[in-house]
């Protein structure tokens, strides 16, 4: 199994922000801390404001208003193998035995950003299931021998590149006397083009010659008698266009740009997502639920009735450093590995750039997939747990209780009277919240 797993912040009644994601996949497992800060309780926030002007009283009212609402905490996973059937125009199931199938799919998605178009099922509809299935094998194949191809072309390339550089590094003769820096003449074991050289002794040209000028310049007579120089590795196409050295610098150049515009796509795609990404959940009509507006309700129910002070809305977070244990291959062990925040962004650039083509852009709906929501409440106690019971003569169980029938009954819109009905301890529970049904 696969999927991808995204945390983040709860933004509104339809919309999830994502603040970090990763991609497992098989037997991966992820330990991800939880870091937890708590808020001053509505009471404490009263008292703090009470001294302040009217207007920095709305001021600090507006700013708790926007602390309670990113105070909601959701995790969103995301099922791969359903999806990536909707997205290919397969049946539901039918990539369930094709275990192979679906690891190409995704290597081809992820590590080389392949459109979906190029795999996806265009035939006719009517077609059978295994039909469709060896169409998009098909696709996959043609895909990968083009990838095969691309990766032989430049591995011929970079070592023709490695040849010429050992070429002019180990040649075994010496540059030109009148060379100027920067050409890369020598004066045996080297054949650029149609130019042949001859020993060092004969060669002359002035200082500001090129290579194919100082090809010139050499007497016919001392290159008919110099001994045919080794066949070269590696040859100019055009010699009077550019030396050793500048083509050299030039692949340099190229390659890292490459690679930094390769990063600022991914960087660039990622920020798209963490700001204005969203995942939509809506159907047909149907008023949902702002959890957005939970907390303060729960803030002002905790104002009313929370008489000890000691519930305390909580933002939750992801730590810094996550630990996943993953088997690379069946040939190996699991291995533990650490992933700091380097890490961590390039495991969510390569779980936005699935999802990107999960949904073609935002274009599909992502249907394969469960939101869940948390709300952080903490109940604090000023001492231990036998401080609390033996010091100051209180049930901590009891609290702990009517603090859940509180919170319940407001996220539910339900009377705490209501949720204890038909309860197997409702005479204790009604002990321990009866100043919470009085009310």
């Amino acid at each position: 199994s696969s999927f991808l797993l995204m945390a983040g912040t709860i933004t509104g009644s339809d919309s999830f922000e994502p603040q970090d994601a990763i991609i497992l996949q098989n037997k991966d497992e992820v330990l991800i801390p939880l870091l937890l800060n708590e808020l001053p309780t509505a009471k404490e926030f009263k008292d703090a404001i009470s001294s302040l002007s009217p207007e920095q009283q709305r001021f600090a009212k507006s700013f708790r208003s926007m602390q309670l609402e990113s105070s909601v905490f959701g995790v969103c996973v995301v099922q791969l193998k359903p999806q990536l059937e909707k997205l290919l125009g397969l049946p539901p199931d039918a990539l369930t035995k094709e275990i192979g199938l679906t690891q190409d799919l995704l290597s081809l998605f992820i590590d080389y950003q392949i459109p979906s178009d190029l795999l996806s099922f265009d035939g006719s509809p009517d077609a059978s299931v295994a039909q469709k299935v060896d169409a998009v094998k098909g696709y996959v194949k043609s895909v990968q021998e083009v990838i095969d191809s691309a990766k032989a072309k430049q591995l011929e390339e970079e070592v023709q590149k490695a040849d010429m550089r050992a070429e002019v590094a180990f040649g075994g003769g010496a540059p030109l006397a009148s060379a100027p820096f920067g050409v890369a003449g020598f004066a045996t074991g080297a054949s650029f083009g149609a130019a042949s050289f001859g020993s060092a002794q004969s060669a002359s040209a002035p200082k500001s010659t090129s290579l194919r000028s100082g090809a010139r310049k050499l007497s016919k007579r001392s290159v008919r008698s110099a001994p045919s120089p080794p066949e070269p590795m590696y040859r100019l196409a055009s010699p009077e266009d550019a030396c050793v050295d500048d083509i050299m610098e030039y692949t340099s150049a190229d390659m890292f740009e490459a690679e930094k515009e390769t990063y600022d796509l991914i960087d660039d795609k990622a920020e798209q997502y963490s700001t204005s990404g969203t995942v939509s959940n809506k159907t047909g009509g149907e008023v949902m639920m702002d959890f957005t507006a939970i907390p303060k309700q729960l803030d002002s129910t905790f104002e009313q009735h929370d008489k000890d002070n000691a519930l305390r809305t909580t933002k939750i977070k992801l730590g810094d450093v996550w630990t996943r244990m993953r088997q690379e291959n069946l040939l190996t062990k699991v291995s533990k590995s650490t992933l700091d925040e380097s890490t961590q962004k390039t495991e969510k650039n390569k779980a936005f750039d699935l999802l990107d083509a999960l949904s073609r852009s935002g274009s599909l709906p992502i249907a394969c997939a469960e939101l869940h929501v948390v709300l952080g409440i903490t109940h604090c106690f000023e001492k231990t747990v036998m401080g609390t019971v033996i010091e100051d003569n209180i049930n901590p169980i009891e609290k702990v209780d009517r603090s859940m029938f509180m919170i319940a009954s407001t996220i539910h819109g339900v009377s705490a009277n209501a949720l204890m009905e038909g309860a197997p301890e409702e005479k204790s529970l009604r002990l321990g919240t009866d100043g919470l049904l009085k009310s």
